[in-house]
């Protein structure tokens, strides 16, 4: 158990308003606070949807086709209405790839494809358990992380996106009473300044996304643990609806708020999806869906993301291929409606 002096200091935190209301996790435990419960609020809550001068970058996975040069597989996401790409996932595990199979010659040829038709490359995905049970696994996990981080600094990649992984040695993000231990949170934080260490004197950024199963779980949780880690180049892969529950669900206007008012120009890039809970199931169970088929605000999401400073990518994932023009479309659709510029439109 965490020492009853973190929940203080924490109480203290929340009365200086150093965060909105919200679900808080501190030195890897989570606590929620007052303000978050079932339902909608109260009182309507606080939407500004005046747009701001910022274009939103679409961005979608890729991968490279049989015989495909690197720069046609650019302009091939480029014609399909996309200014930002990641990396698709590679089956032997997240190593930073089509790039990390690329030899000096493709990595060069498509930061040269990516000038020419100014398209980003927004993440290079790097997703590996980092507070892995097993001392030598974690290791390797590290290891693993700071190549990616070589191959996204190869190919001008802002950032490497990964999550803090959990207790359980059998998947990236099973639940696991020990995950929001103290003992966990400092592991984390030890995982990150090494792999940062390793990789000093790179621009590349490790990119946290929240998973509401471990430790990173809500807005605070991503503050903290930059604060604690010390270092620049951490910073924030931005996914609401990863830190989605329950007392959440009714309030993601407020979540949005939570997000872009904690963190800020630390976020470094945007995940897209929606949330949905099942109607017919006894016992609560929410589910990330396409775009616009469940109940998250997008409207607010599109117009904080306009109000930063530089173009952030948003990139639609986790749902069937066929709904991703879905998705695309509908994103479009609510940018027109509020007034936000899509890059390159």
């Amino acid at each position: 158990m965490i020492p009853m002096k973190h929940y203080i200091s924490r109480r203290r935190a929340i009365k200086a308003g150093a965060a909105a209301a919200g679900a808080i996790s501190i030195a890897g435990k989570t606590e929620q606070a007052s303000a978050w419960s079932p339902g909608p609020p109260d009182t309507p809550p606080k939407r500004d949807l005046t747009p701001g001068p910022t274009p939103i970058r679409l961005a979608i996975n890729i991968k490279r086709n049989n015989g495909e040069s690197p720069e046609e597989m650019i302009k091939r996401r480029l014609d399909d209405g996309y200014t930002a790409v990641k990396g698709a996932r590679h089956p032997g595990g997240n190593v930073g790839e089509p790039w990390h199979s690329m030899n000096a010659a493709e990595r060069r040829e498509v930061v040269e494809a990516c000038k020419k038709y100014d398209v980003i490359i927004y993440e290079v995905g790097g997703y590996t358990n980092l507070v892995h049970p097993d001392s030598s696994r974690l290791a390797e996990n590290l290891k693993r992380l700071a190549h990616c981080i070589e191959v996204a600094e190869s190919v001008n990649c802002r950032m490497v996106g990964t999550v803090s992984g959990c207790r359980d040695s059998r998947y990236l993000i099973v639940p696991h009473p020990d995950n929001w231990t103290l003992e966990t949170w400092k592991l984390l934080v030890r995982s990150i300044k090494q792999v940062l260490r390793d990789t000093s004197g790179m621009k590349a950024a490790i990119g946290m996304e929240a998973q509401v199963t471990t430790n990173i779980d809500c807005p605070m949780a991503h503050k903290r643990l930059m604060e604690d880690v010390g270092d620049d180049r951490l910073k924030v892969n931005l996914d609401p609806v990863n830190m989605m529950s329950l007392a959440k669900y009714y309030r993601t206007t407020e979540l949005v708020n939570e997000c872009f008012d904690l963190l800020g120009e630390d976020i470094y890039g945007c995940h897209a999806k929606d949330t949905y809970i099942w109607p017919d199931k006894q016992t609560v169970h929410v589910q990330e869906v396409c775009p616009g088929k469940g109940v998250f605000d997008y409207e607010q999401y599109l117009v904080r993301m306009s109000h930063l400073k530089w173009p952030r990518a948003l990139e639609a994932e986790h749902i069937p291929d066929e709904e991703y023009p879905e998705a695309k479309a509908y994103v479009e659709k609510v940018a027109a409606k509020a007034g936000v510029k899509i890059y390159g439109s």
